[in-house]
């Protein structure tokens, strides 16, 4: 059971500085319009009105534009997360289901699209990539569409040396692009990820005078200090890279398209559509 210093408090800092958080870190116009032109290019395929899941509780995609009379499941094992950030209302007919993406409460065969932003860096690689990969394709019926939106590690690792150097030199757009390379330069591998903790103690042991850096850079002061959000977590953060995503993901779905968004680090966040392999659905 997790304490206030825990995972608990973690995720209900974030909830409550969602607002705050930019690009990288929640999805933009751009990806969202499409994650709203695959849907809608499903919709118009099949002929039917598409029945959705949402992994997690991301706002953007809850309340963007679904097909008319779309029904909505979103699921999420964080109650803090969920009554924070699910937007009372929508265009679509919308649920919320408390559980585990790793287990996902629902039948088989019960949804056409399944969508999320970022969940799959929350499991752990590479068993809890495969766990949701194989729910995912349970779920999904033959002619199905998995939506993600990925946190992708370059092939060739950064190191935390060469992003601190570019701290003060390099114009990176905010410290939401300069947080995301500093916990993918961290991390030691994808089956161990990163813990949060870590980063933040790292961050805290180069003693940055934080407002010289916000004069420095036009950043918020208000998201640099989202950083201290991490202090004494046990979460850790997982970010494959598209040869490890998909080692864990061939098994049960073939990729169909991949965007990448025009903004900084947009390289690192695609968002990448897979179809379900075929015979697959007795696993």
């Amino acid at each position: 059971m997790p304490t206030e210093s825990g995972t608990t408090s973690y995720w209900h800092g974030m909830a409550s500085s969602y607002a705050a958080l930019g690009s990288p870190l929640r999805p933009v116009r751009e990806e969202i319009q499409f994650m709203e032109e695959a849907v809608a290019g499903w919709a118009a395929w099949h002929s039917r009105t598409p029945r959705a899941v949402l992994i997690g509780v991301t706002p953007d995609i809850a309340q963007m534009a679904w097909p008319a009379e779309t029904t909505l499941t979103a699921v999420d094992s964080s109650l803090t997360m969920a009554s924070a950030l699910w937007p009372p209302n929508g265009p679509a007919r919308r649920r919320l289901i408390c559980g585990d993406w790793r287990s996902l409460p629902l039948r088989r065969g019960s949804a056409d699209i399944v969508i999320g932003d970022g969940s799959i860096n929350c499991l752990r690689y590479p068993d809890g990539f495969r766990l949701l990969a194989a729910e995912v394709s349970g779920v999904l019926g033959d002619d199905g569409l998995l939506v993600l939106r990925c946190y992708i590690q370059p092939e060739q690792q950064e190191q935390s040396d060469q992003v601190m150097a570019e701290l003060f030199t390099e114009r990176m757009p905010s410290f939401h692009h300069f947080k995301l390379r500093l916990l993918m330069a961290l991390q030691p591998s994808a089956d161990k990820g990163i813990a949060v903790s870590d980063a933040c103690e790292f961050w805290a042991g180069r003693a940055i005078d934080e407002a010289r850096l916000a004069r420095r850079t036009g950043w918020e002061k208000a998201a640099i200090e989202m950083i201290r959000l991490y202090r004494g977590t046990d979460t850790v953060h997982t970010f494959p890279t598209r040869t490890e995503l998909g080692m864990a993901f061939d098994e049960f779905f073939d990729e169909v398209s991949v965007f990448v968004p025009s903004y900084y680090l947009g390289e690192r966040c695609p968002t990448i559509l897979f179809r379900p392999r075929r015979g697959l659905r007795s696993v």
